[in-house]
């Protein structure tokens, strides 16, 4: 049940971190500091914890490990959703394909958490944490560029809500038992590739856009601040 918890502390996260653009007049509080910072926990969380407990469990699956890495790839760049680094895709919007990747990200975020903490909960907590810090800016922006794109705030509001809860349902597919254990290994590697991509693909390169020194202090605190917690809490 712990899994279910912290999935729903991420979608709170969300809907906080997409709330704050939509009832304040907070547009520009340097979101690449955030960024900057979710992409070194959720790197550090991946090499750090998740990859070496796989091992631990049986070893690696480097086919899935790929195949979470490259899914994400193909989901983000086909719907437009992230960063877009081409001349004929300078902005872009949030349609319904854009919120079908949102939801498949969410819920694997979901699983990634209850797989985690059904292998150990130190294991999960890590998870979890990279997870709430990647949600709050991702929320934080969803807001701010469909809002820049014309939308009602009730369609705001329909895709935060997207975003959040499809992580809980993620969790609740394990907790459920539709995914036998012995699938655990496979699970956690797939989760640990999209970790991988969406850390050091998709928003290490978001933060750093312009160049600030700030920005690769915040991503660096990130990277470290995992080992420190588990240091400091001896798990």
């Amino acid at each position: 049940m712990l899994g279910l918890a912290f999935s729903f502390l991420s979608a709170l996260s969300t809907i906080v971190g997409g709330l704050i653009p939509i009832y304040t007049r907070v547009r520009e509080v340097g979101t690449r500091y955030l960024i900057g910072f979710a992409s070194g926990v959720m790197v550090s969380v991946a090499l750090l914890a998740m990859l070496p407990e796989i091992a631990e469990e049986g070893g690696i699956n480097f086919i899935a490990l790929a195949l979470g890495f490259f899914s994400i790839y193909l989901v983000e760049k086909l719907v437009l959703l992230h960063s877009c680094g081409e001349s004929e895709c300078e902005f872009h919007t949030i349609g319904w394909t854009s919120l079908i990747g949102i939801a498949a990200e969410s819920l694997l975020d979901g699983v990634a958490i209850a797989v985690g903490f059904s292998l150990t909960p130190a294991v999960g907590a890590t998870v979890a944490l990279a997870v709430i810090a990647h949600e709050f800016p991702r929320g934080f922006t969803t807001a701010v560029i469909m809002q820049g794109a014309g939308y009602r705030r009730v369609r705001v509001l329909g895709a935060l809500a997207i975003d959040a809860l499809f992580t809980p349902l993620g969790a609740a597919l394990v907790l459920l038992g539709l995914f036998p254990q012995s699938f655990f290994v496979p699970l956690f590697s797939f989760a640990a590739g999209t970790f991988l991509y969406v850390g050091a693909s998709d928003l290490l390169p978001e933060a750093h856009r312009r160049f600030n020194i700030r920005v690769v202090a915040l991503v660096m605190l990130g990277v470290v601040v995992i080992p420190l917690v588990e240091l400091l809490t001896g798990i």
